[in-house]
């Protein structure tokens, strides 16, 4: 009975030996790595929710792209049409770091950056060739490391386009044809300025409230590409279309620096590239769309005009030194070297 005893004890010793790690190391199993949290980036614009838009077919293709590349680490969810605010709400959003990224026209962005109004200035831009080697040369080199002191990256630059008058009165020929009418325009000074001087006034409104504006004619109307003269359903409500092309305004990708620098490496150049590539495939759809969207608006019934260009630019260049200040961040001579850099583009 005693070895009995005995052996039963040193059977019990060992399994609480067993249990307390005392077994082999090589038996014991290793425990599992904790999966790798996916990376969410909510991207948004204020556009609107035409999958037709080049706006949103570039957003559709940067999502694809970058999820593919990042074998799904990265999540992009897309909100258009205004979702998580107006622009400027936006911009606000991405400085903060509570939005990931957004693609915004210029209209609030030299609230942020005031060299930005460099791309408000009536009849700067020749052509969206013109516009687009000024966005990706110097100047919007320039541009892009004075919005990383604000804590925004911007990654890329996208068209807006060239903008156009509507209005439900009459047809706008000469600058004297926009007497007493009431126009609304984005927040900007350089806008508000120009269309004052043209002899309207200028009414700086936020987009989402336009069309309603516009219908009960607390406007009388309005500037804008065709792409969104059409998305936005203008000729219902408006009657006449001038083809003065008196502003170009681009859009940016814009990132949240405070996001950006928690990303690997691997992702930040992921991201780069992509948002660059994106960029390019609006470009490519606007120019294809614009004059589709124009021979739309003509069907719809919209009557369309040619200008007096000349008239517009007489008008127009002596705003310039009136801004050579706001544009230089504060100091005229910059700001008057930076429009001279713009001219100079070839």
């Amino acid at each position: 009975m005693k070895k009995t005893s005995a052996g039963i004890m040193c059977c019990v010793l060992a399994a609480i030996l067993a249990g307390c790690g005392g077994g082999s190391q090589s038996s014991a199993s290793a425990p599992a790595a904790p999966a790798a949290a996916k990376i969410v980036i909510k991207f948004g614009n204020n556009g609107n929710t035409d999958p037709a838009e080049p706006q949103n077919i570039a957003m559709e293709a940067f999502k694809k792209k970058l999820e593919e590349s990042s074998k799904n680490a990265i999540e992009v969810q897309l909100y258009p049409a205004g979702q998580l605010g107006d622009a400027r709400t936006q911009v606000e959003s991405v400085q903060m770091g509570t939005l990931e990224m957004a693609d915004i026209e210029n209209g609030p962005m030299g609230g942020f950056v005031p060299q930005a109004m460099i791309w408000d200035l009536p009849y700067l831009y020749r052509d969206l060739d013109h516009a687009h080697r000024v966005a990706d040369g110097t100047v919007g080199d320039q541009l892009k490391k004075l919005f990383l002191e604000k804590n925004i990256r911007v990654l890329a630059f996208n068209d807006g386009g060239f903008r156009y008058f509507t209005n439900s009165k009459r047809p706008i020929k000469t600058p004297a044809d926009m007497k007493g009418m009431k126009i609304r325009v984005m927040e900007s000074k350089i806008m508000i300025e120009t269309i004052n001087g043209f002899g309207a006034t200028a009414v700086p409104m936020a987009f989402g409230e336009l069309y309603t504006a516009l219908q009960q004619g607390t406007v009388d109307g309005q500037e804008n590409p065709f792409n969104l003269i059409y998305s936005q359903k203008f000729f219902e409500v408006q009657k006449y279309l001038s083809l003065t092309e008196h502003f170009y305004y681009p859009r940016q990708y814009l990132i949240s620096e405070n996001f950006y620098k928690g990303l690997s490496e691997e992702h930040k150049k992921l991201i780069n590239s992509i948002a660059v590539e994106a960029c390019g495939i609006q470009r490519s759809e606007y120019a294809k769309s614009v004059q589709r969207f124009f021979d739309v608006l003509k069907e719809k019934g919209m009557q369309a005009n040619e200008v007096d260009k000349a008239a517009f630019q007489k008008i127009s260049l002596p705003i310039y030194p009136k801004f050579y200040a706001s544009v230089g961040g504060g100091d005229e001579a910059a700001g008057k070297a930076l429009i001279e850099a713009v001219i100079a583009t070839k």
